[in-house]
């Protein structure tokens, strides 16, 4: 029972990484409710719509990713638009003229467009590098779903069996209140009749044990409580729910050797996989940074028309008798111009290359992809080994807790015999309260250790599982050696 309170603080501690409103959340159903299985849990905890949108969504983005990078070689078009007013009869040899009829106001409207198609032609492998990046994108999407899951998963398993174990405590805290308080108020009657034959020293020792059973009850209702809201939130359940209660002698599952288990996880384990992926995304930066060095070869069509309502001043004609003689009768000889600017139409088709001449940049972008290269193999190294470790202790731990069951369970065989040795199935008796406290209370305190251990096994599997990537409690006990 000493236990209680630390499996307490972790279901709160799990409730507030959830959310700080399910600590909040009390059952507001009343009745039997309705009764769930691990396998239950499990697949309720699958459906969760909140996990499920959030992974979604995830995934959504990295396949919009490989879209765009898969329709890289789609044609690209540019278009620009441009409204400006313009001044009547420009001249453009006399800017006199032009500020005269500015200054008066004298404007017309020039409306000018232009487009430019333009088709990737060759990139250098610039567009094949974008599209594995994109895929690999969708890849680790989906790792990191599955790697969601996975904790989604921990955490309904773990709130599972915290409320299994209090259901199991509350039985044993009911049987052991009705044989404590049936005592006392045997012992209070005797007093207030004179026929007590028992000493004070036992009466208020049987009122401390019984204090501290009430301790025991209070703090195994926190434990309930929290993981009654825990599991209502991980599996989106609004109504009360009911768990069979931790059976002891249920849960003495095998556990697959320490060799198994490490190969299992270096073949599934979901950070491993997004590792190896990592790497390789690191060289395709590196490669993509080289690219840089390499010019865009593209085709271009550019297509662009200007219309307005004004038109040029009429240009001077300058007429000669002879060459080299000077212009004669200037001011009477005009004429249009041979083009107007402000009315125009273009077409233009050719083939291009677009380079980047900054080659101090190209060279420290590829030197810095060659560092990140080499540092994430350097970690990838240390994972390795770090994931060697984790799973070992994980293993460990679930192996002591599976011994500690059984050690556990003949502390409670010694200790039910001892109890029995006095007769003290059902009740206590004045007589002999002195000699059966002790045996009482070792029954009891074996009890709970039997029940703690039996939950830390459970919680031990539990976290296994998800230290190795496994995708159930049962694939950890079918290993092969």
């Amino acid at each position: 029972m000493r236990t209680i309170f630390s499996i307490v603080t972790a279901l709160g501690a799990l409730l507030l990484g959830a959310s700080p409103l399910v600590a909040q959340e009390q059952a507001a159903a009343q009745g039997q409710g309705v009764t769930l299985t691990l396998a239950e849990v499990e697949e309720r905890a699958r459906l969760s719509p909140e996990l499920r949108a959030q992974q979604s969504a995830r995934q959504d983005h990295a396949r919009w990713q490989a879209y765009r990078a898969d329709r890289a070689w789609w044609p690209k078009i540019e278009a620009q638009t441009l409204i400006a007013p313009v001044p009547a009869n420009a001249d453009p040899s006399n800017l006199d003229e032009n500020l005269d009829e500015i200054l008066s106001l004298n404007l017309g409207p020039l409306f000018r467009q232009s487009a430019r198609v333009i088709v990737p032609v060759y990139t250098f492998g610039r567009v094949s590098i974008a599209r594995e990046l994109a895929a690999l994108g969708v890849d680790v999407a989906e790792i990191e779903a599955e790697e969601a899951l996975a904790e989604h998963l921990l955490r309904a398993r773990q709130a599972y069996f915290g409320r299994q174990l209090a259901e199991a405590f509350g039985a044993l805290l009911s049987e052991g209140e009705t044989l404590v308080n049936g005592a006392l108020t045997e012992m209070e009657d005797a007093r207030d009749f004179g026929e007590a034959s028992f000493s004070t020293e036992d009466f208020r020792r049987l009122q401390i044990f019984k204090a501290e059973f009430d301790t025991m009850m209070l703090d195994n209702a926190r434990l309930r409580d929290l993981s009654d809201s825990a599991l209502r939130y991980l599996i989106d359940e609004d109504g009360s729910i009911r768990v069979p209660p931790l059976d002891p002698e249920r849960v003495d599952a095998p556990l697959a050797s320490l060799e198994a288990v490490q190969r299992y996880a270096g073949e599934h384990r979901r950070d491993l996989q997004l590792l190896a992926q990592g790497l390789r995304a690191r060289e395709l930066q590196l490669d993509l940074a080289r690219r840089d060095y390499w010019p865009n070869i593209f085709a271009a069509v550019d297509f662009g028309f200007a219309w307005s309502t004004e038109a040029p001043a009429l240009q001077r004609v300058c007429r000669r008798a002879a060459p080299g003689e000077p212009c004669i009768d200037v001011d009477t000889l005009w004429t249009r111009p041979y083009s107007n600017p402000l009315n125009s139409l273009t077409l233009g088709v050719g083939v291009g290359l677009r380079w980047q001449f900054d080659l101090a940049q190209q060279r420290g972008k590829v030197g810095e992809s060659q560092a990140k290269l080499a540092e994430l193999r350097a970690q990838a190294d240390r994972a390795r080994g770090a994931v060697a470790l984790e799973v070992e202790q994980a293993w460990r731990t679930a192996a002591d807790a599976r011994a500690r069951v059984e050690i556990e369970a003949r502390r409670l065989d010694a200790a039910r015999r001892w109890r029995n040795q006095f007769g003290l199935q059902n009740e206590l008796s004045d007589a002999n309260m002195r000699d059966a406290l002790d045996p009482l209370r070792a029954y009891y305190e074996a009890q709970a250790a039997h029940l703690e251990a039996a939950h830390a096994y459970l919680a031990a599997r539990a976290r296994l599982a998800r230290v190795v990537g496994a995708p159930s409690l049962e694939a950890l006990a079918g290993l092969p050696d």
